[in-house]
């Protein structure tokens, strides 16, 4: 059947809907048919989801049609075994996640204010994020092929998996065995025992991880449920599919209680426990996730202005770690955007601005980076965002004892501040007085290091 037909059955399930309801007999009908024409041309999940939809219609139906039912169920599982084999095909690989979101537990430093006349820049280069709708974004993780490596490729992971281990060595003699931060070490280095396709090395790092980070973020964390993706895909692949259930399962019912059913990291979950379902030839529970799965990527595109509000929410509310989980989200979501979306520069500015107030100057000094060669691309060397970038950028290098690149953003901020205000302006006079001070400061750091030379 041509693409010609299809279009003609998308037409006519239109005129349905309108004349009927989106929930009738004849548009249930109609889908059927539509599910047919995308079965002669491959295109398997457009085929499911018309399947999916015209058996939640009939089952909602006073007096369902069995033997429709029946058959309906026949066509989605033909589809499934189809789907099935050409996963096959395509040798499915283990990933290693962290999905990037952060174990929330509580930091030493103190939370800072913004410095007088300074802040992380809130306008934009383009228009208002508010403008600007959302985009489906895949799902941004720290992934790793278990494809097979040849011995030139093989080497440099070697060494890294050396130099990992040892990393966690020096990181449990300074801060402790049971720390958030070997936690992230030990899936790092599972990650690189990934990459060799060395399961069984994997296993024992990944229940380690997980035991860490339970005791310290408690059973219920969204952290603990990205370990729990993570060991039961392990299971999965290692054909211990009464082990990888537990483990989805419950990660599946964390990532719920936290962001809803319909979320994109519930999806991902259900994904996998579909997989497991129908290995364990449970077809009728497995259909339930793909309904999830299907139901979540269709109606609930990408998540990017959840994750910005809970952040600007968060950050209003005095909630600093929330509100940098919140923008980390936003960051993810935001990875497949153009340079130029708007949305990227209000994400860079939020987590920006979070890691000023917690004194994380060495995390924010990148990301300013990036708003500032965003600025200056979109609007030219003398707009008042790029001064207003140059000098949030400076604010940073200053307070990292970088004096020298300090004095040269602040310049860069001077130059462009003193032709469009004047240089009597109060804020071209804060600039001024930046300026000078990192200058002087530049130049102590030159003198001591020529007589220490």
């Amino acid at each position: 059947m041509k693409s010609e037909s299809i279009e003609k059955l998308e037409q006519f399930l239109k005129l349905q809907e309108n004349m009927h309801g989106p929930d009738s007999r004849q548009v249930a009908k109609v889908l059927i048919r539509l599910a047919i024409a995308f079965m002669e041309e491959n295109r398997l999940l457009d085929a499911e989801a018309s399947l999916l939809r015209a058996l939640g219609i009939e089952q909602a139906c006073p007096a369902p049609d069995q033997k429709l039912l029946v058959e309906v169920g026949k066509q989605i599982d033909r589809i499934h075994q189809k789907l099935g084999a050409r996963l096959e095909d395509d040798m499915e690989s283990l990933k290693v996640s962290t999905d990037r979101i952060p174990a929330l537990t509580p930091m030493f430093e103190p939370t800072q204010s913004f410095p007088p006349g300074g802040g992380v820049m809130n306008s934009h280069p383009s228009s208002a994020a508010s403008d600007v709708g959302t985009n489906a974004s895949t799902n941004s993780t720290a992934n790793t092929d278990a494809a097979a490596h040849s011995h030139h490729k093989t080497e440099p992971i070697d060494k890294a998996i050396v130099a990992a281990q040892l990393q966690i060595r020096q990181i449990k003699q300074t801060g402790g065995s049971d720390t958030v931060a070997v936690a992230d070490a030990l899936t790092r280095l599972a990650d690189l025992y990934c990459r060799k396709e060395q399961l069984s090395e994997m296993e024992p790092l990944l229940v380690e991880a997980l035991r860490i980070r339970e005791s310290i973020c408690g059973s219920a964390h969204l952290s603990v449920a990205t370990d729990l993706k993570n060991l039961g895909r392990l299971y999965y692949f290692k054909q211990r599919y009464d082990l990888a259930e537990p483990n989805l399962k419950r990660a599946l019912s964390i990532r719920e209680a936290a962001l809803g059913h319909y979320h994109s990291y519930v999806a991902d979950v259900a994904e996998w426990l579909a997989k497991v379902y129908r290995k364990t030839g449970r077809v009728e529970e497995a259909k339930a996730m793909d309904a999830l799965v299907l139901e979540s990527r269709t109606n609930y595109g990408s998540d990017w202005e959840k994750f910005r509000v809970g952040g600007v929410k968060a950050l209003a509310a005095g909630n600093v770690l929330e509100a940098q989980a919140m923008w980390l989200g936003a960051l993810d979501e935001s990875s497949d955007f153009r340079f130029d979306d708007p949305r990227l520069s209000t994400t860079l500015e939020g987590l920006a601005e979070v890691y000023w107030r917690r004194g994380k100057f060495d995390k924010a000094e990148p990301l300013c980076k990036q708003i500032l060669q965003i600025s200056e691309t979109l609007l030219g060397q003398e707009h008042t965002d790029v001064a207003l970038a140059a000098n949030n950028l400076a604010l940073l290098c200053d307070r990292q004892g970088k004096y020298s690149e300090a004095a040269m953003l602040y310049q860069q901020a001077l130059a462009i501040n003193e032709k469009i205000l004047g240089r009597n302006h109060p804020d071209v006079i804060g600039i001024r007085e930046c300026h000078a001070k990192a200058r002087q400061m530049a130049q102590k750091q030159i003198e001591m290091k020529l007589e220490r030379a």
